[in-house]
C-alpha cells in the first residue's frame, strides 16, 4: 500500500535533473505530499469520530481533528472519565464515555483516534475495526508482531482503513524533504544520521513500565525515525539491526538512551537519542531538539524542525540564489496550520505536522484511498523495533524479516 499511494502522489519529476532545474523546483511549492485538500467543505462529507484515550498526545490528536470541517466529534473516552468529560468541554465532543464498546453501536461513528498506552493499541483497534470503523492508532501500532497480524487481518476483513500515525511524514520540512530525494536531487541515499535529544523524567509512569510502553527511548523516540527512514526511501527491505541502549542516567525499568543501526541493500541509518538530555529549544523553552541529516552521492539533507530554517539543502554545483553561505539553500516549506493547543510545541508555529495528519486520513477514509502509512508498513516498522531489542539482548546484529514475531532467522 505505501509503495501505491507514492506511485498515486508522484510529481513525476525524473531525477538527475541540471544545476540550473533544481532551482525552480525548490522553489516552487509542490502539490505532492501526504496532506489532503484544504478548505471548509473540500470533501463534502463529514467523517463522524471517537477519540479513545484521553492523555497528553490526544490534546495533539484531537486539537487537529476539531480544525477540520469535515470532522464531526462524536464521543471522547477514557477510562478516567472526568478527563473523558473535560475533552467535551474543551474540543466539543457531543458526549463522552468510560468504555469504547459503549458508543461503536452508534451508526453515526464512522472511525475511532487510538491514543492510549502502547498495550492497549492492539486491542482497541481491533474492536473498533471488528465494528465496522476505521482506525488511526498511535505508534507503535501494537507490542508484538502477532498483535500486527491480527490488527491487519482484522482491517482485511472489514474493509476498513488502518493507519498508524507517524507525524514527521506531514511536517513541512520532513515532506519536503522526501519531494527533493524522491527527485533524485541529492543523488543516491546512502547514509541516514537522526538524533533525538529531549528530557522527560515526568512522563507519565506507564511509560516506565517495559508489560504497558513496550520499552524506552527506542520505541518511544527511535520510532519516529525508523518510520521516517523507511517512507524516505520507498520503504526498502531491511537486511540487518543492530542496537545498543541502557538506562545509563536514570533508575528506570526502560532504556533512556541509545543507538540502533539498519542496514538496507543500498544505505545505512544511524538513529539515536535520549530522554535525558539537557538540550533546550528556543522555539519552547523546553528541552526537545531532534536533528536528521540525509547524505547522498550529489548533496546532503538536514532538518531541524525546532530552528529556523528547518530545512537546509546542500546540491553539489547548484547555483541557487537562496544560499545560506556555504553552498547551502534553504528551500520554500508550504505552512501548516498552527494549533493553540499543540502538545508538541517544540515545532515552528507555522510548521505543524498534526492538521495535515489527520486531514489525510479524513479523506482516504472519505473517498476510499490509500492511507500513507497502513497496517503493513507500521508491522514493518515494528518489526525493526522487535529486532532492536533482540540485538541488545543477544549482543548481535539481527537479519530480518524475522521468522516469527521475537525470533531472528
Amino acid at each position: 500500500m505505501l509503495g501505491a499511494w507514492c506511485s498515486a502522489h508522484s510529481t513525476g519529476v525524473t531525477p538527475r535533473q541540471c544545476s540550473r532545474g533544481v532551482r525552480y523546483r525548490l522553489r516552487a511549492r509542490s502539490t505532492a505530499g501526504p496532506p489532503g485538500p484544504r478548505g471548509a467543505g473540500a470533501m463534502g462529507k463529514q467523517l463522524g469520530i471517537v477519540v479513545v484515550g484521553c492523555g497528553g498526545i490526544s490534546n495533539c490528536h484531537t486539537a487537529a481533528l476539531a480544525r477540520i470541517p469535515e470532522v464531526k466529534l462524536i464521543a471522547s473516552v477514557d477510562i478516567d472519565e472526568a478527563r473523558a468529560k473535560d475533552f467535551v468541554h474543551r474540543y466539543g465532543f457531543e458526549t463522552h464515555a468510560a468504555d469504547l464498546g459503549a458508543v461503536l453501536g452508534r451508526d453515526d461513528v464512522d472511525a475511532v483516534v487510538v491514543t492510549t498506552a502502547n498495550d492497549t493499541h492492539a486491542p482497541l483497534s481491533v474492536k473498533a475495526l471488528e465494528a465496522g470503523k476505521h482506525v488511526l492508532v498511535q505508534k507503535p501500532m501494537a507490542l508484538t508482531l502477532a498483535e500486527a497480524d491480527v490488527m491487519i487481518a482484522t482491517a482485511n476483513r472489514a474493509n476498513r482503513k488502518l493507519m498508524v500515525s507517524f507525524f514527521e511524514f506531514f511536517h513541512p520540512a520532513f515532506r519536503r524533504a522526501k519531494e527533493i530525494v524522491d527527485q533524485g536531487l541529492i543523488g543516491d541515499v546512502f547514509f541516514f544520521k537522526a538524533i533525538m535529544a529531549w528530557y522527560m523524567p515526568s512522563m507519565t509512569a506507564w511509560r516506565f513500565d517495559p508489560k504497558i510502553s513496550g520499552g524506552g527511548i527506542l520505541m518511544d523516540g527511535h520510532v519516529h525515525h525508523i518510520a521516517y527512514f523507511q517512507w524516505l526511501l520507498g520503504d526498502p527491505p531491511v537486511e540487518s539491526v543492530y542496537s545498543e541502549f541502557g538506562a545509563l542516567n536514570s533508575t528506570a525499568a526502560v532504556e533512556d538512551t541509545g543507538v540502533t543501526l539498519i542496514r538496507t541493500a543500498k544505505a545505512i541509518a544511524e538513529i539515536s537519542g535520549s530522554n535525558r538530555l539537557l538540550e533546550p529549544n528556543a522555539q519552547s523553552g523546553r528541552y526537545f531538539k531532534e536533528w536528521i541529516e540525509i547524505f547522498g552521492s550529489r548533496g546532503t539533507i538536514h532538518i531541524d524542525p525546532t530552528e529556523r530554517p528547518s530545512l537546509r539543502v546542500y546540491i553539489e554545483g547548484n547555483e541557487l540564489r537562496e544560499s545560506l553561505g556555504g553552498g547551502w539553500i534553504a528551500p520554500r516549506l508550504e505552512p501548516s496550520p498552527p494549533l493553540e493547543r499543540a502538545y508538541s510545541n517544540h515545532f515552528n508555529p507555522d510548521e505543524n505536522p498534526w492538521v495535515d495528519e489527520h486531514r489525510h486520513f479524513v479523506d482516504c477514509c472519505i473517498n476510499d484511498k490509500p492511507v500513507v502509512s497502513d497496517g503493513y508498513f507500521g508491522r514493518k516498522v515494528l518489526e525493526i523495533l522487535m529486532a532492536g531489542y533482540r540485538s541488545h539482548a543477544e549482543g548481535r546484529k539481527i537479519r530480518l524479516p524475522l521468522v516469527a514475531a521475537g525470533a531472528p532467522r
